[in-house]
């Protein structure tokens, strides 16, 4: 049986000065939501890169959160639902039920799965936590991404449900093993590139690898110093 879940909460944002930076991370609840092929009606990205079709809404397992709390007891009170900026307030799918190009129905909209999300520095000032896009990183809880495939309107409360699963053997935290782990495995790179469904974005990763043989140096993504 494919995942299912409770649309908990729907957030939107704009973007504001929070941070020492722009960001529409601080997102707030709305009841129900029109959604286009670039995500819901009246959210905002600060950066053109953050946003995109395959980068319509994000998801995030709001089970993490317990473990972020026992991992950075200092920031407990921060880590609730819509911490990481989610659209999506939902609990039980997560990166490892999660496949790269599921396709899910939420209310009259369905949507795909396309890629992790990549954390980077901005969550650390976030939380006051230097070391959590890290974290985060390391152990898969990073929540995903989806583009849309037929859009329409959202209400919380609605069921997200995945109605039908095309690459089970890809679930969301094994493509991160091999973005952030096992980094040098050619045959699985060109698997990932051939992977029709998932994102741009993650699968030009691997199309340099393969080009350059080059592994990429997070640590400007992850704490917003460049090397």
């Amino acid at each position: 049986m494919y995942p299912v879940s409770n649309l908990d909460e729907l957030r939107l944002g704009k973007v504001k000065s929070l941070y020492d930076s722009n960001t529409a991370i601080d997102k707030h609840t709305v009841d129900t939501c029109d959604l286009s092929a670039l995500g819901l009606t009246g959210d905002e990205q600060a950066e053109s890169f953050h946003g995109g079709e395959d980068r319509a809404v994000l998801q995030y397992d709001f089970v993490h959160y317990a473990d972020l709390a026992e991992q950075f007891p200092e920031s407990t009170a921060y880590f609730v639902k819509g911490g990481f900026g989610e659209n999506f307030v939902a609990t039980g799918m997560n990166e490892h039920n999660m496949c790269i190009g599921d396709i899910v129905k939420v209310g009259s909209v369905v949507l795909q799965v396309t890629q992790p999300r990549q954390p980077c520095f901005k969550l650390n000032s976030r939380f006051s936590e230097p070391t959590l896009s890290r974290y985060v990183q390391d152990n898969f809880k990073t929540g995903w991404f989806y583009r849309v495939l037929q859009t329409g309107t959202m209400n919380a409360g609605d069921t997200i449900e995945v109605t039908e699963r095309l690459h089970p053997e890809w679930t969301v935290a094994k493509v991160q093993h091999y973005l952030y782990v096992d980094t040098e495995n050619k045959t699985v790179m060109q698997q990932l590139v051939d992977l029709d469904v998932l994102a741009k974005e993650t699968k030009g990763v691997f199309e340099r690898r393969l080009q350059n043989n080059i592994v990429e140096n997070w640590t400007g993504r992850l704490i917003g110093k460049r090397q």
